[in-house]
């Protein structure tokens, strides 16, 4: 589905000097995405109804399920008494709940971001984060018509992901006949030239990744005007939509399970001299019989020490990551971040799979990367009695700022041990 912005009715209707603009961007069940426009004083309601202003397609959301309402800046959320309750940033709301830039709302297993762009003089501001209406719908337009053609050696035959800055296609290799998947970079101005390089050199050191836990990479590049990698096809669902659509926190030994074969996995790439420094529940491919693999490439980068190393150093001025999963070393000093922040990302994925919450917030207290060291992690245990304090105490080491792991192999020693004992 396209991400342009939807109108809603009634929003020319409007007087007065228009307030800033906002935005919902809405991920669908299936991975696809769209954005809907927050007029100035309309109330937009969620659920199945075809009554409601966006409809949910999801056994886990109510006929009328939730209403957002903006006053000038002011965003609020309220639940409609639905079934399955209303989350936002992790916490179930009662009554009316004021929302800001960034916050997540949860209504069943769509996931419900605000983005609210900085106000400035021109009456006419475009939306910063999500480029201008007209540029993304040329941008999809152009990756709508790349279906059905060849492309780099690569029959493109559907879109199956359509995210905010790139597009994922199903292809077919003319060469092999093996069915692949094609991620391209949407044509907006928001994806600087860093970030079309570190997107190739990421698929660059990916590609020498030969690990079951690991989409293998086939090639990355540019085609004409276009950035794009091609990778290994899986079928499957991320960790994240897996606990969505649950509602719930995973049993402990499912969890026990997916994160043992990713710091499998990050113990292979650390043998490989590589870091990830991606490791969230999004990035997680969950697919037949519980098998994981890692994705999105963007930020793999060298260890400190291998050749490339400094040209990855140059690049990361400008690298922006999730603090909700985080290391406190990859938020404030990225160029500097190694094997430990793998293993801080895997201890944020166990937490999230056995508490069904990101172990922090997505804002930094005073908008301050460094205050990313100051975090206080809540305990697991008060989120979901079920979570053994063994567990509980491998989580703290895994996201300590000081005591860390020191490699993914001893974070799964440990785990095993724990899990011998349960």
């Amino acid at each position: 589905m396209g991400t342009e912005p939807q109108t809603l009715a009634g929003a020319t209707e409007l007087s007065a000097p228009p307030a800033p603009r906002a935005f919902l961007v809405i991920t669908i069940d299936d991975g696809g995405s769209r954005v809907v426009d927050l007029p100035e004083g309309i109330d937009v309601t969620f659920g199945r109804s075809r009554g409601a202003t966006i409809t949910l397609d999801s056994e886990k959301v109510s006929r009328m399920h939730a209403r957002v309402r903006r006053t000038g800046e002011v965003i609020e959320v309220e639940d409609l008494g639905s079934r399955n309750g209303t989350r936002v940033n992790g916490e179930t709301i009662e009554g009316k709940v004021e929302l800001e830039d960034g916050d997540s709302v949860i209504c069943g297993s769509h996931e419900l971001r605000v983005v609210m762009p900085k106000q400035t003089s021109s009456a006419n501001v475009e939306l910063a984060e999500l480029g201008t209406q007209d540029e993304e719908t040329e941008a999809n337009k152009r990756m709508q018509e790349l279906v059905g053609k060849e492309f780099a050696g690569y029959q493109l035959q559907e879109i199956v992901f359509n995210g905010p800055t790139c597009v994922v296609y199903k292809g077919r290799d003319a060469a092999t006949e093996r069915t692949v998947a094609v991620k391209v970079l949407k044509p907006l101005s928001r994806v600087t030239v860093e970030d079309q390089n570190r997107f190739i050199r990421g698929a660059k050191h990916s590609a020498s990744l030969r690990h079951p836990g690991f989409v293998q990479v086939f090639k990355g590049g540019r085609q004409e005007q276009w950035h794009f990698i091609a990778m290994e096809y899986v079928r499957g669902r991320s960790l994240a939509e897996v606990v969505r659509i649950k509602d719930g926190p995973l049993e402990v030994r499912t969890a026990l399970k997916i994160i043992s074969q990713v710091l499998q996995a990050l113990q292979y790439a650390y043998e490989q001299d590589i870091v990830f420094r991606a490791v969230r529940p999004d990035n997680i491919i969950v697919g037949e019989g519980g098998k994981i693999k890692l994705t999105d490439y963007d930020l793999v980068k060298p260890l400190t020490g291998r050749q490339e190393a400094q040209v990855t150093r140059v690049m990361d001025g400008s690298l922006t990551v999730d603090p909700s999963f985080a290391a406190p070393e990859l938020i404030a000093y990225p160029v500097v971040a190694d094997q430990k922040a793998d293993i801080f990302g895997a201890g944020a994925v166990l937490y999230f799979m056995l508490t069904a919450k990101a172990p922090f917030g997505a804002h930094l207290p005073a908008n301050k990367p460094t205050s990313a060291f100051d975090r206080v992690l809540q305990d697991p245990h008060s989120l979901n009695p079920a979570v053994p304090q063994s567990l509980c105490d491998i989580m703290r080491q895994a996201m300590s700022d000081y005591e860390r792991y020191n490699t993914p192999q001893d974070m799964l020693t440990a785990l095993d041990k724990a899990a011998a004992e349960l």
